[in-house]
């Protein structure tokens, strides 16, 4: 597989065994049981996000998927650690840094531990719409339920039964 990455791939090796790797977002997102746990940019130049400019390079570095409620914990023990503008979910490490490398491990050991905090569950495709409709059909059918007058009818019918 031809790799959107070549000064980074370095950091590949230090994945636990049964990663899976995949294009994505101009550079390489690597998997681990069943989560999305980094992306590896290499794109240099830019600074500007949506109208804003940053004192990083956006797309040149380590992106760690981590949901926005969780990030704090990693900000409190990481303050190397940045918000990457491009998705709320995304915290970065600038390849600019003057410690990348050992900053990079140090987040690397989390993946290894199999922190639970860190990354993202892969979104499993939705069904087509054949399937989306009889799912939606068997799920009307099912949903036939009894008023509570009758419910308490059936209850009282069983308490009343002589032993």
């Amino acid at each position: 597989m031809d790799s959107p990455v070549n000064d980074l791939l370095w950091i590949e090796e230090l994945l636990p065994p049964g990663y899976d790797a995949h294009p994505k977002h101009g550079g390489m997102a690597y998997y681990v049981d069943m989560k999305l746990v980094m992306i590896l940019v290499e794109r240099r130049g830019l600074y500007e996000h949506k109208g804003v400019s940053y004192s990083f390079e956006l797309w040149n570095g380590v992106i760690f998927p981590v949901l926005k409620k969780a990030q704090n914990a990693f900000f409190l023990k990481y303050l190397f650690l940045e918000n990457h503008p491009a998705n709320k979910d995304w915290l970065y490490i600038p390849a600019d840094q003057d410690d990348f490398e050992d900053q990079v491990k140090q987040m690397m050991r989390e993946i290894s531990k199999a922190n639970p905090l860190l990354g993202l569950p892969i979104k499993m495709d939705a069904p087509d719409s054949a399937e989306k409709s009889a799912t939606a059909k068997k799920k009307t059918a099912k949903k036939v339920r009894a008023t509570k007058k009758s419910e308490n009818a059936y209850f009282l019918s069983i308490a009343k039964k002589p032993k």
